[in-house]
């Protein structure tokens, strides 16, 4: 009989010691996939990239020079006498300019800023080798090479990327009105033009004409050298 109570008293304590447990069991809610989370963000992200590159383009689009008709061959001498041509100069930007050494006016100014562009070209390791300056005389029968030379000089022309040209004096005339400058001589023998500087790209192209009254002329709007400078370099 002890022995029937010790049985169920162990039994118990064995259930006691062992008691069933039951564990609720919750489905656990699928989680979103990382693209599902993220996908609207990234496609306004690459919306926003895709719009500051359109945007961005059509801003270079804008700023960049048009072209304007193909510039006219000419022939020159230069102060050594060497022969000169657009086509053998080509694959450089060039500025082209017509003046004369006696000019009174615009000729000295317009020369000096030239020689200030060609300072900061030359700071920037690109003058002689991918931009030339050709100023061409449009008074040869005074403008001898000697007077040239002088005036290069006097204005620190290098001529590694700066040549000063001389021909036939009609000849050079017609050659400016083909690039839309007027070149006049009166009864007694006073020259005037047009001042502008013509800007050509790398095959020869006509891309501005460049108005040195904007940068000479005294004013707190007028243009600054690195402004040329820079339109240059755009060409490059």
């Amino acid at each position: 009989m002890d022995q029937q109570k010790d049985e169920q008293s162990q039994h118990q304590t064995n259930e006691s010691a062992n008691p069933s447990v039951e564990i609720a069991y919750e489905p656990s809610r699928p989680q979103s996939s990382w693209l599902k989370r993220y996908g609207f963000s990234l496609l306004v992200l690459g919306l926003c990239i895709v719009l500051g590159y359109f945007i961005l383009m059509q801003q270079n689009k804008k700023d960049e020079l048009p072209m304007q008709g193909q510039g006219e061959e000419f022939s020159y001498t230069d102060m050594n006498g060497e022969n000169v041509t657009l086509s053998g100069t080509n694959g450089k930007a060039r500025l082209l300019y017509f003046f004369f050494a006696n000019c009174p006016d615009v000729c000295p100014p317009t020369t000096f800023l030239m020689s200030q562009v060609q300072d900061e070209l030359i700071e920037d390791g690109v003058f002689g080798d991918k931009v030339e300056f050709l100023s061409v005389t449009i008074d040869p029968t005074r403008d001898t090479p000697e007077v040239l030379k002088d005036y290069a000089k006097r204005f620190a022309a290098d001529p590694k990327g700066w040549k000063f040209l001389r021909g036939d004096e009609q000849e050079t005339a017609d050659l400016a009105r083909k690039y839309q400058i007027l070149v006049t001589k009166d009864a007694e023998g006073n020259f005037g033009h047009m001042n502008l500087i013509v800007l050509l790209d790398k095959n020869g192209q006509i891309r501005d004409w460049i108005s040195a009254n904007d940068y000479i002329e005294e004013g707190a709007d007028n243009l600054s050298p690195s402004d040329m400078a820079k339109k240059i370099k755009s060409l490059l």
